[in-house]
């Protein structure tokens, strides 16, 4: 409608004015496409990839202050011109004075100063909305951010992340993690891998890539993330997931050697940014892991079992009214379709999400960037019913994966 395109653009004009968390927000925003009206997320969507840079001497300063070196003291080149803005941070390539190519990752000065107050601004505002419009039910998007902004802040932190992930996902021939070489709190000296955006289809076609075998992989990825380690990278936006070409291994063009490849595509996958992740507990990642096993199997008493475990801390009456998997009318699907349009249902889904785990949330968030991810890639389209099939296979392969390696530790505990 016009009253949302008009909120939109001004609460764009904000974010750009204020920079910083504001930036962070509007990205947030933008990734709700499932949640929000439509005017919101595309009108937000620039914000993921179209920040203000911090000007060169800026930087010079960041470095004399943090680190007590100049530029020329660390770096025999570095290009002023970034390879990326981010809301919290740009990145610069740079050549180390023993000639190793680097990616140079710096956050923006101006955080120190401002985000303390910029955090507790906008907690003070979503109160206020609150307090005025009760049925507004996004406190929890103040309350991931208060969490998550102090650990995207500290760069040491990123480097943990990614020296685990990276040991989590050790022998893995399709990801790659970069190299960090030197982490403080503001600055991150990372190895320098080229590639290109997960999403760009130019990309592909120039390395002859096929972006089904790259979809599929990266469900791989992720479902491993989330079902079997535990510790899941919710950031894979497309500005955070490269792909880049490899020579294809010569026994990959033999069918019946392929299967003893270890990567047989021409392609790998690269993981940037590693602010962003949530450890589950191992309750909560077999849960969840029980939970989609039910789905997949149309198991009605598993999905109430499982639902209730992570939704809820209590045992409470579960009273049932008709069966999810009974088949609907076509007046029903009409209803639906009219409900949906409507500020009551969106104020209904708002509601639920503000009752859910933070972990879930932030899976929720993460499965949805994903469809993003494949939306782009139009994998989606064309046969969807095969892709849809070929997504379910690789999630429920690893649920049952989850599930299994959980029952032979419970047998061997047993013994």
């Amino acid at each position: 409608s016009q009253c949302h395109q008009r909120a939109a653009d001004r609460l764009l004009e904000l974010c750009k004015a204020n920079q910083g968390i504001y930036i962070k927000l509007g990205q947030h925003i933008a990734a709700l496409v499932y949640l929000l009206p439509s005017e919101y997320t595309e009108t937000m969507r620039p914000l993921q990839d179209k920040c203000p840079p911090t000007p060169l001497e800026d930087i010079e300063g960041l470095f004399s202050s943090d680190l007590g070196r100049s530029l020329d003291d660390l770096f025999s080149e570095f290009d002023p011109e970034p390879l990326g803005v981010a809301s919290l941070a740009q990145v610069h390539r740079a050549t180390m004075k023993n000639g190793q190519e680097v990616a140079v990752k710096i956050q923006h000065p101006y955080l120190d100063e401002y985000t303390p107050v910029d955090i507790a601004t906008v907690v003070l505002i979503v109160k206020l909305i609150k307090k005025v419009f009760p049925e507004f039910e996004f406190g929890w998007l103040a309350e991931e951010m208060q969490q998550s902004l102090p650990q995207e802040l500290d760069f040491v932190h990123e480097a943990e992340n990614a020296n685990k992930v990276r040991s989590l996902f050790h022998g893995s021939a399709f990801l790659k993690i970069p190299e960090v070489y030197w982490a403080d709190r503001r600055v991150l000296i990372m190895e320098f891998v080229a590639g290109g955006k997960i999403d760009d289809l130019d990309y592909y076609k120039r390395h002859n890539i096929d972006p089904r075998q790259v979809s599929s992989e990266l469900s791989k990825i992720y479902s491993e993330m989330m079902f079997v380690n535990g510790f899941v990278h919710c950031d894979p936006h497309p500005g955070n997931v490269f792909v880049r070409p490899r020579s294809r291994p010569f026994l990959s063009y033999i069918l019946i050697l392929r299967s003893f490849v270890p990567n047989p595509t021409n392609f790998e996958i690269v993981l940037l940014d590693h602010g962003l992740y949530r450890q589950l507990t191992p309750t909560f990642r077999l849960d969840y892991a029980h939970l989609w096993a039910a789905i997949l199997a149309g198991d009605e008493n598993g999905i109430f079992d499982y639902s209730y475990r992570l939704f809820t801390s209590s045992e409470e009456s579960r009273h049932r009214t008709g069966g999810i998997a009974q088949a609907r009318s076509q007046r029903e699907f009409q209803v639906i379709r009219q409900k949906a349009s409507t500020g009551r249902f969106f104020f209904a889904i708002a509601d639920i999400l503000a009752k859910l785990p933070r972990e879930l949330l932030l899976l929720l968030k993460t499965h949805d960037l994903l469809r993003s991810v494949d939306s782009a890639l139009e994998v989606s389209h064309g046969d969807s019913i095969d892709h849809m099939l070929r997504s379910v296979a690789i999630m429920g392969w690893y649920c049952a994966l989850a599930i299994k390696q959980e029952s032979i530790r419970e047998m061997v505990q047993s013994r």
